[in-house]
């Protein structure tokens, strides 16, 4: 369905039932939008739970994006470790999985920073791409500290901060870059000013009729409250 498709279904519902509302178009949009928001969140939680992705959820799962990492700095070090980071791409929602490309000496990596932003590795090492232990931040200085699961650099560990992930480093290794699997967000219900026709959904169409649903319960819902809230005469 495209955005103008959904807007007539959800017009469409209330004059089966013979009822009225006074929405403009870009209001329907907003309603739509919500109820779209509510079922990717209710989907990446039967993911989280379950831990696999639906056919529901596959169109919007980028798989493997890479990201150039840069460089936390010398004054970014926690208990003596440092970390790379990459930026989260503009659409990320949430995330599901990631791999970091390491390299690595085991006496020790050395390297320079030409760029300033990125750390380049010199003299011998090994490349090799792992996947990530994801921590939260507040486990992070302990973590560090436990010497059974400190960062290594086959299995280092990594947070996810504002906009970004941080991988944590020890002195045998640098991260090149990440490859990211993650839930991009959705599409915006609405005219599309760019070009002729509408928006298309991002989701199958089995599940257009279920955003639809959503929108109009929720208008029902908030007309249902004003009503109860208005005093009696």
């Amino acid at each position: 369905m495209t955005a103008r498709e959904m807007q007539i279904a959800f017009e469409a519902q209330f004059d089966l039932a013979g009822l009225s509302h006074p929405l403009k178009s870009d209001e329907i949009f907003t309603l739509l939008n919500e109820a779209q928001d509510d079922l990717v969140r209710e989907l990446f939680t039967r993911f989280e739970q379950s831990q696999v992705i639906s056919d529901d959820l596959t169109p919007l799962i980028v798989k493997s994006a890479e990201l150039d990492a840069k460089y936390g700095g010398d004054e970014s070090a926690v208990d003596g470790f440092l970390y790379d980071y990459v930026e989260l791409p503009a659409d990320y929602l949430f995330g599901i999985a990631s791999r970091s490309e390491v390299i690595y000496n085991t006496a020790g990596i050395t390297y320079t920073l030409p760029v300033v932003t990125s750390r380049v590795a010199t003299g011998s090492s090994t490349t090799i791409i792992v996947h990530n232990r994801v921590a939260q931040s507040d486990d992070i200085y302990q973590l560090l500290s436990d010497p059974f699961n400190r960062t290594r650099f086959k299995s280092p560990i990594c947070d996810f901060a504002t906009g970004q992930i941080n991988v944590y480093t020890d002195s045998k290794f640098i991260i090149e870059r990440v490859f990211l699997t993650y839930i991009k967000t959705p599409a915006t219900i609405g005219f599309d000013t760019s070009a002729p026709s509408d928006t298309p959904s991002d989701f199958p169409d089995d599940l257009h009729k279920e955003i639809v649903d959503r929108a109009v319960n929720r208008l029902l819902e908030r007309t249902s409250t004003v009503d109860n809230q208005k005093p009696e005469n």
